[in-house]
């Protein structure tokens, strides 16, 4: 009896964690919107999945952490370097920023079973396939908790708290649905909800990677002439700028008030101009072009790129994205698959916050371990969505 309560527990602890964090993440909106207060019980909880996955690490295998115990003695350096150091929200900032990689490391030590796979990602597919419907609920019945964004600019995304993380997860679904379905991936009901929820989240970001995604689709699997779908995909995505950025809309106003640049990276590149570069001339030395530095987290530019660099320096920004793509690079796809993932980095590094909302990390996680399954039929005969 106990083997088998043991069993159980094995078999559904990691899918409880999806769900606890997809749960924590709709009561902590559902609280702000209503009450204008927030809670610390996402961060507390959080927190606690932090410590007890890098307890489990250090027991089981301490040396896969070697690279990140150098990458936090790069921020000390950066950070010591400062003439003044805020040293409590940089600590918490760096928690956040290797939150993804310990997770990563994590689901390295901690093998998951086909059986935990298999419940992982069908968890998974329930949490967006709700998501989902939540969206198209709020866009249909004009609900504004579901809304992606304050104020009166279009977009719903569901309980996901803020619109990058709509846009990463639903980015990392879309890579998901192709690689699992293929050519079938329209045959589905739910894909159809899914993608459909897609186009009403209102981000640029997801309307880039929904048409590359459109795009190495009708490659792939169509007949169409690969000279016409090229032009096509240049004539369409030239007319939406056209649409977005020149006539009508809120990048429309941001534009003429603003130009083209910050209208295109919604004022990132204003906050790098104005606040990060000023802060770099102000305060670095050598050392702090090494591993870098910030006493002032609002001095971000929300450039993931320049972010990654400004916080750890030149050496550990490189440690950082090597250790990255270390932990996630564990698997070979189909090129289909690769150009996705190449324009979603992309997408990241020019966009912001993928690294540091930790809400983000756990969807990662599910996607480098659908790619690891050693036998992809087998989540295609268990009942999935």
């Amino acid at each position: 009896m106990i083997q088998i309560l043991k069993g159980k527990v094995s078999l559904y602890i990691i899918p409880l964690l999806l769900c606890i964090m997809y749960v924590l993440e709709s009561y902590y909106k559902v609280v702000f919107f209503y009450s204008g207060k927030t809670t610390d019980l996402l961060q507390i909880t959080k927190g606690i999945v932090f410590v007890g996955f890098l307890a489990y690490i250090l027991k089981r295998q301490a040396k896969t952490l070697w690279l990140t115990s150098i990458l936090f003695l790069t921020f000390a350096i950066g950070q010591w370097a400062l003439p003044s150091i805020m040293l409590k929200p940089a600590l918490i900032a760096f928690i956040k920023l290797i939150f993804p990689l310990i997770l990563l490391i994590f689901f390295s030590v901690f093998e998951l079973s086909n059986k935990q796979k298999v419940v992982f990602f069908k968890v998974f597919e329930y949490i967006i396939v709700f998501n989902s419907v939540l969206i198209l609920v709020g866009f249909l019945f004009n609900v504004k908790v579901f809304n992606t964004y304050i104020g009166s600019r279009f977009g719903y995304n569901g309980f996901f708290l803020t619109s990058a993380t709509g846009s990463y997860v639903y980015s990392i679904v879309l890579i998901y649905l192709l690689a699992r379905y293929k050519h079938t991936v329209f045959k589905k009901p739910t894909n159809l909800i899914i993608i459909l929820s897609i186009i009403l989240i209102g981000t640029k970001v997801l309307y880039i990677f929904l048409t590359s995604f459109f795009f190495v689709y009708l490659w792939c699997y169509s007949k169409i002439n690969r000279n016409v779908l090229i032009g096509s995909t240049l004539g369409l995505g030239l007319l939406g700028l056209y649409v977005f950025f020149y006539k009508y809309g809120i990048f429309n106003e941001i534009r003429q008030r603003d130009g083209l640049l910050s209208s295109l990276m919604s004022f990132r590149n204003d906050l790098l101009l104005e606040q990060t570069i000023p802060f770099i001339k102000g305060n670095w030395n050598v050392i702090n072009y090494l591993f870098g530095g910030v006493s002032d987290l609002s001095t971000k530019s929300q450039i993931e790129f320049f972010d990654i660099f400004y916080f750890f320096g030149i050496l550990g920004g490189i440690l950082y994205f090597y250790i990255f793509f270390k932990t996630f690079l564990v698997f070979k796809t189909e090129i289909q698959i690769s150009v996705l993932l190449v324009v979603l980095f992309i997408l990241i590094l020019l966009a912001g916050n993928f690294f540091s909302y930790t809400s983000v990390a756990i969807y990662i996680v599910v996607l480098r371990e659908y790619f690891k399954k050693s036998d992809l039929s087998v989540t295609k005969n268990n009942g999935m969505i």
